[in-house]
């Protein structure tokens, strides 16, 4: 993905770029290890690229079918309103296209768009996503701007290299402004992961003492640790310089972060007010809002920094929308009815603005850059307001008096607990898979030093670590969605399948599977109870009367060559047992010569498998432990599965998904996306129809 490059040619460089104009602002300015990593990759000697880039590179003329629905359905991909309507040939590109386009169209207009279309497609997509500002400074880039369309590959290939060469200005132009004096760099864990749940997923009870957590166990602070110390590696590496603060991921903070960061030499860090005034258990009080706090462990002693919530969201999602100078007299003047209201104090009030540092200007016109530079000049201008880094204060003011913090509450900067990240099934069942391969890897005997086994294990536990960070599980469940909601989802697995790649094994097959469900609901939800008797027979015509249903023939895009063989399921319950009938082709499953049917339950970390036997047929549930199921097979398929193992009962529902094998081969996969959300009546239903 080029979210990386194309933010870095939007943001990374004029947010600190412009601060030379303005010497006496100062800055706090947070990088994320994992974020610089990417940055480098994209220069020498690594010139690595991306599939927007190597789609962008590309002549229009030579763009294969499929590369041009690549790019007329990707390339469009910015702020509408500030980067794509402004730009009159761009925007004529967008309504050529279409605003949405259905699969079946996807055809016709592919052969609306021309090369040259195509080629004006891949320049605009590119010179929108660097910042005005710059295409203003460069003359090359200013004169494309002019020219509107009608572009060369050669006039492409400048916009291109100016991309690059953005790119390789962004980590001296931030080492620059720390060196003078000017910015405080700080940095993230590595990977970005929610440190508090890698040290215990039990830290976000508190926030969310009725969401379902994982029914796992997952306490690694050891993890955390090496999150926090290799960051401080990587920072010190790349600015001259070890950090003194830490933004940690999300602000996402626990009792666990804070022995962990004093111990790693970290003397502050910061969050949202929430979690301050959860810990305090009060209602928000100005003169504790603006001041830092102390935490004394026994450990050592960390200071603590929580943002104004409504002052940064004001920057973040609302000004956007105002006019520049209207947006900061009113910025102006609420710090200045701030600066009233703590008159008195004993030291100067510290107000702490903290947003994400590039998602907020793509909504600015100009990308924020007439905003910024009304807000600087007046603050620069007016002696109430001094713009400080959080360790400049901390030297001024020392905190020997203030009293120590008492047990922080858990939380992040999102509503205040951790609910973005964990709680959700899909997210749940993430977290499940982290767990199961940690595991494993643990395990493992230690190598030689030196040896290639060694490198290899270190390379796997890389891999590990970068699937704990945040993201992947940011984009599970329903709190976010993006277009590339699938390809996180991949991107996740695919860290874990390299953890066995690098040690030479094979990935375990249920992380081929998609957690990232688009839920399919059976056509019919059972309607009573019943006990079917399991002997692979319908007994009678009332024994799976009340049953659910799927039919499989019907709409679930099975993965299938030839006749299908899985034709439907059935599936009811008891007091005790959940019951799955499978109507099958018997004639065309006898005749695969290594036949497998598995029953997935993703969110139980378990699956049910059924295989023939010389006999007739054997089912298992296997998960944390095995269990050997009641199984028959003769017309269909049926089996018996008891509650207990799975941890599941009335009231609840789960994910499942169907598939049959021919030895290693997936011959049938039901559905083909997502899976299905089969739900077991509550006691009270199962009550109800039992007295009847």
């Amino acid at each position: 993905m080029p979210w990386v490059r194309l933010h870095g040619t939007k943001d990374y460089l004029d947010m600190v770029a412009v601060l030379e104009d303005f010497p006496r602002i100062h800055q706090t300015l947070n990088l994320v290890p994992s974020l610089l990593d990417q940055l480098e990759e994209y220069l020498a000697p690594a010139y690595r690229s991306d599939a927007f880039l190597d789609a962008s590179r590309k002549p229009a003329a030579e763009l294969s079918e499929q590369e041009q629905r690549f790019v007329l359905e990707h390339f469009f991909m910015a702020n509408f309103d500030r980067m794509i309507r402004p730009y009159p040939r761009f925007h004529d590109l967008w309504v050529k296209r279409g605003a949405t386009v259905n699969e079946t169209d996807w055809p016709a207009v592919t052969k609306r768009f021309k090369p040259q279309d195509l080629l004006d497609l891949q320049v605009w997509f590119n010179l929108a996503w660097i910042d005005p500002w710059l295409r203003r400074r460069d003359a090359a880039l200013t004169r494309l701007e002019q020219k509107g369309g009608h572009y060369t590959e050669a006039e492409k290939g400048v916009v291109l290299a100016a991309q690059l060469r953005i790119l390789g200005e962004v980590l001296p132009a931030y080492r620059g402004a720390q060196d003078r004096g000017q910015v405080e760099l700080t940095c993230s864990p590595y990977y970005h992961p929610i440190l508090p749940l890698l040290c215990d997923l039990r830290a976000a009870q508190p926030g969310l003492p009725h969401s379902p957590l994982p029914a796992v166990s997952f306490r690694h602070p050891d993890d955390a640790t090496w999150h926090i110390h290799r960051a401080m590696e990587s920072h010190a590496e790349r600015f001259g310089r070890r950090p003194t603060g830490m933004w940690p991921s999300e602000g996402s903070v626990s009792e666990d972060v804070v022995r962990l960061a004093i111990e790693q030499g970290i003397r502050w860090i910061a969050t949202d007010e929430e979690i301050l005034w959860r810990t305090l258990k009060i209602s928000p009080d100005p003169a504790l809002r603006y001041r830092p706090h102390v935490l004394r462990r026994p450990e050592g002693e960390l200071a603590m920094v929580f943002r104004d919530h409504e002052l940064s969201d004001l920057l973040g999602f609302v000004y956007s929308q105002w006019e520049p100078q209207a947006a900061v007299q009113d910025f102006l003047r609420r710090l200045g009815q701030i600066h009233q209201r703590m008159q008195g104090s004993a030291v100067p009030p510290l107000v702490s603005i903290i947003l994400d540092g590039e998602n907020a200007w793509e909504f600015y016109p100009d990308d924020g850059r007439a905003f910024f530079l009304g807000l600087y000049e007046a603050l620069e201008r007016d002696a109430r307001f001094r713009a400080v880094t959080v360790t400049e204060y901390l030297q001024a003011n020392a905190l020997t008096d203030t009293p120590s913090l008492p047990t922080l509450f858990p939380g992040s900067w999102i509503d205040g607990n951790f609910g973005t990240w964990i709680g959700h099934p899909e997210k749940n069942t993430a977290w499940s898979h982290l767990a199961r391969v940690r595991d494993m890897l643990a395990a493992l005997p230690a190598p030689a030093a030196g040896s290639p086994e060694a490198e290899a294990h270190a390379h796997a536990w890389r891999s590990f670590y970068a699937a704990e960070g945040s993201d992947w599980t940011w984009w599970l469940g329903d709190t976010h969605s993006s277009a590339q909601d699938d390809e996180f989802d991949r991107l996740f697995r695919t860290h874990l399948a390299n953890v066995f790649l690098f040690l030479g094994q094979e990935p375990p097959e249920w992380l081929a599977v998609a957690i990232k469900t688009r839920a399919v609901r059976p056509a019919y939800e059972p309607t009573a109870p019943m006990t079917p008797t399991i002997d692979g027979l319908e007994t009678t015509y009332y024994e799976w009367l009340y049953a659910g249903r799927m039919d499989l023939r019907k709409g679930y895009a099975a993965i299938h060559r030839g006749r299908q063989i899985l034709l439907a399921v059935y599936y009811g319950y008891d007091r005790e047992y959940w019951y799955v009938r499978l109507d099958v082709d018997v004639a065309a499953l006898q005749q695969l010569t290594n036949w497998r049917i598995r029953l997935d339950l993703p969110e139980q970390r378990a699956a049910v498998v059924v295989e023939p036997t010389a006999g007739g047929v054997q089912s298992t549930l296997e998960g944390e432990q095995s269990v050997a199921l009641a199984c028959a097979f003769q017309r269909t398929i049926e089996l018996a599965l008891p509650y207990k193992p799975l941890g599941i009962g009335a009231g609840h529902s789960f994910a499942l998904r169907v598939e049959l094998c021919d030895g290693d081969d997936v011959v049938e996969r039901y559905p083909s996306q997502g899976a299905f959300r089969v739900a077991i009546p509550s006691a009270d239903l199962e009550g109800a129809m039992w007295s009847v």
